[in-house]
């Protein structure tokens, strides 16, 4: 079978070649940035999360955040979550944004355990009749849900893993 090349196409090919290229960069370019990555948030909300990260820099040890109060695991490994630590001193019905209520941690090699985020959580009283969304960080990208399980409205911040669903995503995807 012989196999014949069409000469316009190739031509018009090498023509538009440059154009193939720019579209071809632009496509990688946008569709290998998260979410985050596109999004700015408000000022105001950056300088929150950053407060988040400087208060929790001390728990990137997990026997440090078990000292201050981190000592009850309340879960389990949770799939696209990690371990949570639960500050039980922390439990009450105020967001402050330096104490969260929870620590999540996530295995790091053979022997260690990496801080991946932080779950702030507020207790329901009657969880058929939950009260109003807790005021949590400035705007309305945070994503609060009730948890049935344990009776809490909660709140993801993944202060020290990335996500590629937002910052405020209940889970991550990088965590198996």
């Amino acid at each position: 079978m012989k196999t014949t090349l069409n000469f316009n196409a190739y031509l018009t090919l090498v023509k538009n070649f440059p154009t193939y290229l720019f579209v071809g960069a632009i496509s990688i370019f946008f569709t290998s940035c998260t979410e985050e990555q596109r999004k700015d948030h408000d000022p105001v909300v950056e300088q929150e999360l950053n407060q988040v990260r400087q208060a929790v820099i001390p728990f990137r040890d997990l026997n440090k955040a078990i000292a201050e109060g981190y000592d009850q695991e309340v879960t389990g490994y949770r799939t696209q979550m990690g371990f949570h630590y639960l500050n039980t001193d922390l439990l009450d019905n105020k967001f402050e944004i330096g104490k969260p209520e929870i620590l999540l941690y996530a295995p790091y090699g053979k022997d260690t355990m990496k801080l991946v985020a932080v779950e702030y959580a507020t207790p329901i009283k009657d969880i058929k009749n939950p009260p109003a969304v807790p005021e949590g960080f400035t705007g309305k990208d945070d994503e609060w849900e009730i948890n049935t399980e344990f009776n809490l409205w909660t709140l993801h911040a993944w202060v020290e893993l990335d996500n590629t669903h937002g910052i405020f995503a209940p889970h991550n995807t990088k965590l198996p």
